[in-house]
């Protein structure tokens, strides 16, 4: 079994542009219909969004038909979750309200197989019966999944330049609204403070060698896209439907 090469992970480190899009909710049907547009990864939403394990499955599938890039953002940084999401078929990890490094360092040992980490193999996509040479295939595996850290509190801003710089950390985001919340301005993101908290720690994370996701992610949301499209096709410049 090969792997073609994670085209997030090699971005992260060479700052090419991709583009994407984030899912919400199941919909392995949006995924085949979009990929007209050359898309490059589908970011899957496992923390807001309505995944049951067997969707992550079915996107995984749809995307990978396609040459779409699997990712998604896990609900917790547990192993077990990570697992679930990783044997399902997902090649990237987005792991969420990270405060130091010692939580990005649990979130990367439950991705990583040794002897980089400590993550478990099992039964899950590809299956290990089609698999002849196990250690290069976890080699691989290694080499072509993703991690991204999400930044959504004061304490993580307080973390980031050691965050960024551990082995295994590809990118980092930021959840602007829980960290505009956390920096006492609720429904917020763009007050000066949350502005200037964010440029900072930016810098920091570009001096310790990693990107921020803005430096080579376009993401489009599906609920921004149908609406986009449904004004465009469906209301009069008057706003009146047709």
């Amino acid at each position: 079994m090969s792997f073609h090469q994670n085209i997030v992970k090699r971005a992260a480190a060479s700052r090419e542009t991709i583009r994407g899009i984030h899912l919400t909710f199941p919909a392995p049907t949006a995924i085949e219909v979009l990929s007209s547009l050359n898309l490059d990864f589908v970011y899957l939403d496992g923390e807001h969004g309505s995944f049951e394990t067997r969707d992550l499955e079915a996107a995984c599938l749809a995307a990978e038909r396609y040459g779409i890039v699997p990712i998604a953002r896990v609900p917790d940084r547990t192993a077990a979750t990570i697992t679930r999401f990783l044997d399902r078929g997902v090649r990237g990890i987005v792991v969420p309200h990270v405060e130091s490094a010692d939580e990005a360092r649990e979130a990367l040992d439950a991705v990583y197989f040794g002897p980089l980490g400590n993550r478990s193999f099992g039964g899950g996509r590809p299956f290990f019966t089609e698999i002849d040479n196990l250690p290069g295939h976890l080699a691989a595996c290694n080499e072509n999944v993703s991690v991204g850290i999400m930044i959504e509190s004061g304490k993580g801003l307080d973390a980031v330049h050691e965050i960024a710089a551990l082995r295994g950390v590809d990118y980092i985001s930021f959840g602007l609204n829980d960290l505009a919340q956390s920096l006492g301005h609720p429904g917020e993101p763009g007050h000066p403070t949350v502005k200037s908290a964010v440029e900072k720690a930016a810098g920091l994370i570009r001096s310790a060698g990693k990107p921020v996701r803005e430096d080579f992610m376009n993401l489009a949301w599906i609920n921004q896209v149908l609406l986009t499209g449904a004004r465009q096709l469906l209301v009069q410049p008057s706003g009146q439907a047709y």
